[in-house]
């Protein structure tokens, strides 16, 4: 009996202590969250703010190191004012609870301003929690590594081999998307059949460019525009730069936001579309779906 009470307890006792780790590992996400929205803003003082008195922050790329909250709110002062249009986006990949009150996370950011393609990081930070406060204790900063093969460096993207469907305002879309010999491009291939019976199609290649270590496109379209791609990664969606040369001469540009929802669905929206500089009325989010498996064709049981 003593035993049966002694192991309930415990488990009592543990299942308590999980609860109280998924609730600090959501505080320490929304931290995380609140220092991105907070450097996006450019609120200095409540950037400053999430950083321990103590603090550390090191890139392993230059070998620097930076001590205590007042240097580095200096760096990141000297960073807004050089660059004004700096924006940070991030990704946690794992949160590891060392103690209530301490915090191992690792993840990936994503740093551009202006026109300049965007770096992209890992990390791994140290988050302790003072007076019921999470605050940034450590971070490191680590070069990605190069991925050996482009399929590896193109491996986040593997969900999209398949095809997909998207219908919508009379137009039907239909798309492939297959990797190529030696695995090393995806392929994409759209067939559109426009609401007034005529047909679009066209040809876009994925590559991994390891000089610019990022991740590229071109696209030729059968109305003979063409244009080119910058894919970066943001949390979960997938930013694409887009320039392009239209028929008629036109250069257009934008940003494609692509959001993995599930395995069966996406979604693709166009922001900061123009044409020529003019800005172009925005378009909602296409939701496109996996499309579902060809039936096997029909055999004769009886045939001989």
């Amino acid at each position: 009996m003593f035993k049966r009470l002694t192991l309930a307890a415990s488990v009592s006792i543990a299942l308590v202590l999980a609860a109280e780790a998924r609730a600090n590992e959501a505080e320490v996400r929304k931290a995380l969250g609140a220092y991105i929205e907070a450097f996006n803003k450019q609120d200095l003082a409540a950037v400053a703010a999430t950083w321990a008195e103590n603090a550390t922050h090191i890139d392993r790329e230059t070998g620097q190191l930076t001590e205590g909250r007042a240097a580095i709110q200096a760096d990141i002062a000297v960073a807004f004012k050089d660059q004004p249009t700096a924006r940070l986006a991030g990704r946690v990949d794992r949160v590891r609870m060392v103690k209530p009150d301490v915090a191992s996370v690792d993840g990936e950011t994503s740093f551009g301003a202006g026109e300049d393609e965007p770096t992209v990081t890992n990390f791994s930070a140290v988050l302790v929690n003072k007076d019921g406060k999470w605050q940034i204790d450590s971070i490191e900063e680590i070069p990605l590594a190069t991925p050996p093969t482009p399929r590896d460096a193109l491996a986040d993207l593997e969900w999209l081999v398949g095809t997909w469907v998207d219908e919508g305002e009379g137009t039907r879309v239909e798309t492939t998307i297959r990797w190529t010999a030696n695995n090393a491009f995806l392929l994409r291939s759209y067939l559109a059949e426009l609401a007034d019976g005529g047909t679009q199609q066209g040809t876009q290649v994925i590559a991994w460019d390891p000089r610019g270590q990022q991740v590229r496109s071109w696209s030729f379209n059968s109305d003979g525009s063409f244009g080119d791609g910058i894919w970066s990664r943001s949390g979960d969606d997938w930013l694409i730069k887009s320039s392009q040369t239209l028929a008629d001469g036109s250069a257009a540009s934008g940003t494609y936001v692509l959001k993995r929802v599930d395995d069966e669905t996406m979604t693709m929206e166009l922001i900061g579309h123009e044409i020529e500089g003019e800005p172009q009325p925005a378009k909602p989010a296409v939701t496109v779906k996996r499309a579902a498996p060809a039936a096997p064709a029909a055999t004769d049981a009886k045939a001989k």
